[in-house]
Protein backbone atom coordinates (compact mmCIF):
# COMPACT_ATOMS: atom_id res chain seq x y z
CA UNK A 1 0.00 0.00 0.00
CA UNK A 2 2.89 2.36 0.70
CA UNK A 3 3.98 1.92 -2.92
CA UNK A 4 0.64 3.27 -4.18
CA UNK A 5 0.77 6.28 -1.83
CA UNK A 6 4.30 7.05 -3.00
CA UNK A 7 3.26 6.83 -6.66
CA UNK A 8 0.30 9.16 -6.10
CA UNK A 9 2.48 11.64 -4.22
CA UNK A 10 5.11 11.59 -6.98
CA UNK A 11 2.49 12.22 -9.67
CA UNK A 12 0.95 15.06 -7.63
CA UNK A 13 4.37 16.65 -7.17
CA UNK A 14 5.08 16.34 -10.89
CA UNK A 15 1.76 17.96 -11.83
CA UNK A 16 2.19 20.79 -9.30
CA UNK A 17 5.69 21.46 -10.67
CA UNK A 18 4.52 21.47 -14.28
CA UNK A 19 1.54 23.70 -13.56
CA UNK A 20 3.71 26.12 -11.59
CA UNK A 21 6.24 26.26 -14.43
CA UNK A 22 3.46 27.17 -16.82
CA UNK A 23 2.35 30.04 -14.56
CA UNK A 24 -0.70 28.36 -13.04
CA UNK A 25 -0.86 28.87 -9.26
CA UNK A 26 -4.47 28.87 -8.00
CA UNK A 27 -7.57 27.19 -9.27
CA UNK A 28 -10.98 28.89 -9.42
CA UNK A 29 -11.92 27.41 -6.02
CA UNK A 30 -9.05 29.47 -4.54
CA UNK A 31 -7.19 26.42 -3.29
CA UNK A 32 -3.43 26.09 -3.50
CA UNK A 33 -2.22 23.43 -5.92
CA UNK A 34 -0.81 21.29 -3.13
CA UNK A 35 -4.29 21.13 -1.56
CA UNK A 36 -5.87 19.48 -4.59
CA UNK A 37 -6.41 15.78 -5.19
CA UNK A 38 -4.67 13.88 -7.94
CA UNK A 39 -7.88 13.84 -9.98
CA UNK A 40 -8.28 17.60 -9.69
CA UNK A 41 -4.66 18.18 -10.66
CA UNK A 42 -4.99 15.87 -13.67
CA UNK A 43 -8.06 17.78 -14.90
CA UNK A 44 -6.33 21.14 -14.58
CA UNK A 45 -3.17 19.83 -16.22
CA UNK A 46 -5.08 18.45 -19.21
CA UNK A 47 -7.00 21.71 -19.60
CA UNK A 48 -3.80 23.75 -19.48
CA UNK A 49 -2.12 21.56 -22.09
CA UNK A 50 -5.00 22.16 -24.49
CA UNK A 51 -4.56 25.93 -24.35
Amino acid sequence: MAFLKKAVDQRCNYLVTELTRSGYFKNPARKQLYELTLSELEEIYKAQKQK
